[in-house]
C-alpha cells in the first residue's frame, strides 16, 4: 500500500510542477541610453539600481562629443554627469517590479565641457544643477521606457545657446534649470 501511494506521488510531482506558476524574476537593475542626446553632441548612459523596497538610485554620465552636434556647438568636448534617487509609486498591474511605476527624483547635474562660439573663440563651461524631477518608468520583462521632466536651480557659467548637454535654463544667464526626456534600456 506504501509503494502504491509513494508511486503516485512520484507520478504527480511533475504535474504539480507544470500547474505552479512561474514567479517572473524580480529585476532590481537597469542600463537606459538617452536617444535625444544623440542629437545634441552627446552620449548618455544611465545605471540604475534598486536599493530598497521602490527606492533606487540613478547614476548618468555623458561624454559630450561623442554624438551628432545638432545644436551647432561647434566641437563641443567634455563630460556631464547626473546622480538621483528616486522614490517609485509601484503601478498595481506590474507589482511584480519594483523599478516601475510612476517616481519623484531629487537630481544633482554637473557639466562641464568647451566648445567654440564663432564670435568669441573657445569657451569653457562648468555648471552645476539641483532639480526635482518626475517621471514614469515603464518596465516590462526586460525592456525599459523612461519619460521625465524636471525643475531646479542652477549655477556655474554657462553656454551661450543655453544648452548644458543634460538640462537647459531659461535664458543663458537664468539660475534656472529645466530637463525633459526620454530613455530606453533594459531591466536585469
Amino acid at each position: 500500500m506504501k509503494e502504491r501511494l509513494y508511486i503516485i506521488l512520484f507520478l504527480m510531482l511533475p504535474m504539480m510542477a507544470f500547474g505552479q506558476a512561474e514567479q517572473p524574476k524580480m529585476r532590481k537593475n537597469e542600463i537606459k541610453v538617452a536617444l535625444l542626446s544623440l542629437a545634441s553632441g552627446s552620449a548618455k548612459v544611465t545605471y540604475e539600481r534598486l536599493v530598497r523596497e521602490y527606492q533606487s538610485v540613478e547614476f548618468t554620465i555623458g561624454i559630450i562629443g561623442w554624438a551628432f552636434d545638432k545644436l551647432k556647438d561647434s566641437d563641443p568636448k567634455g563630460t556631464a554627469w547626473r546622480l538621483g534617487y528616486k522614490f517609485i509609486f509601484p503601478n498595481s498591474q506590474n507589482a511584480n517590479n519594483q523599478l516601475s511605476g510612476f517616481y519623484i527624483k531629487p537630481e544633482l547635474c554637473y557639466s562641464n565641457y568647451a566648445y567654440t562660439h564663432l564670435s568669441r573663440g573657445r569657451l569653457n563651461v562648468d555648471r552645476v544643477a539641483l532639480m526635482g524631477v518626475l517621471g514614469y518608468d515603464w518596465v516590462r520583462q526586460w525592456f525599459v521606457f523612461d519619460v521625465y521632466a524636471g525643475l531646479g536651480v542652477a549655477a556655474g557659467n554657462s553656454n551661450l545657446s543655453n544648452y548644458h548637454h543634460g538640462f537647459t535654463g531659461w535664458r543663458h544667464d537664468s539660475p534656472t534649470a529645466f530637463t525633459a526626456g526620454f530613455r530606453v534600456g533594459v531591466a536585469f
